[in-house]
């Protein structure tokens, strides 16, 4: 019996499959466009099917020919294409969501992790946001998101299948090169440790809470093993670096490790009018502490420059670094 991963080439599929490699796990990776260069040094450890979340055939085929036992369906468009283009946002992340559901209810898959996001939350949000604090999103990739945290949910009550979730903030890590808000807080590590100035484009004093993409690895694993007794909460947060680091900090620490970095700033005011009404400074996750033992393991954001900084000297090619 194997595991499958959705997007599992992708940022934090990859690195999820690293972990399950690791721990010698029969692991199938499910992705619309495959990105080898993620897996180079596993790829003839894991099995890859190529195909699309919206296209229920293929769902069902992988999980039925591979004889899938569990999936983390972690595959989906992204925020800025999502509001780019809502309707295909809508048959990968929503549909495609209702075809992992029914194949896992049809084929009796024992369990499903999914991955979600801070985005579920948006008006009227205070600067802590808590497992209760009410969901009101404001993006095309948040309320698909939203809509797949209750649709699995239901499906856990209607139908028992153990469904799981993890809601992350902004994630970062290098190689990463799909546009976003946050991004500037990968790019301001990235840039300098290739020795590339970077133009920050949000002010010094803006931050957003974020996640080392190996932490939002390792939750997802964590959570998938965790006993069934205790998962209560069903879907939770996951919060990474404690505190969030405004971008002049991030600056500060980048300049200790990296004394020849140039970093300045011009502040985009479609990245800055987003920020002026996403005000998040905590992202509360102790539902996940206390239920199934979470903690971050690169919580501080000096532990993350120096990780991020091995990563690009020690793997270009699983990094995309060129």
């Amino acid at each position: 019996m194997a595991v499958l991963i959705t997007g599992g080439t992708g940022f934090v599929g990859s690195e999820l499959a690293h972990i399950l490699v690791n721990k010698d796990d029969d692991v199938v990776l499910f992705d619309v466009t495959p990105n080898y260069d993620r897996i180079s040094d596993i790829h003839d450890k894991v099995k890859i099917a190529q195909g699309n979340l919206a296209n229920w055939p293929e769902v069902f085929n992988v999980v039925r020919d591979y004889s899938i036992e569990g999936i983390y369906h972690l595959g989906g468009m992204l925020s800025v294409p999502s509001n780019t283009n809502p309707w295909a946002s809508f048959q990968v992340n929503v549909v495609g969501m209702v075809n992992i559901l029914e194949a896992a209810r049809l084929l009796g898959i024992s369990k499903v992790i999914f991955t979600s996001t801070l985005s579920t939350y948006g008006l009227d949000c205070s600067s802590v946001i808590t497992d209760t604090t009410l969901q009101r999103p404001t993006t095309m990739y948040g309320c698909g998101k939203l809509y797949c945290e209750s649709l699995g949910r239901f499906y856990r009550s209607k139908f028992g299948l153990d469904f799981r979730s993890v809601r992350f903030p902004s994630v970062i890590g290098p190689g990463v090169r799909t546009p976003g808000v946050a991004q500037w807080n990968a790019w301001m590590i990235e840039y300098p440790a290739l020795g590339k100035p970077f133009e920050c484009y949000v002010s010094e004093g803006t931050k957003c809470p974020v996640l080392y993409f190996k932490d939002a690895a390792r939750s997802v694993d964590m959570i998938y093993h965790a006993p069934a007794e205790k998962i209560k909460t069903v879907n939770y947060n996951v919060a990474g670096v404690v505190p969030t680091r405004t971008a002049k900090e991030i600056e500060q620490i980048v300049n200790k490790y990296i004394p020849e970095s140039h970093i300045s700033y011009r502040p985009d005011p479609d990245v800055m009018n987003y920020f002026r009404t996403s005000t998040v400074d905590i992202f509360d996750d102790s539902k996940a502490r206390e239920e199934w033992g979470w903690q971050a393991m690169y919580s501080d954001f000096d532990k993350v420059v120096l990780d991020f900084i091995e990563e690009i000297r020690d793997r270009p090619d699983n990094n995309g670094i060129v």
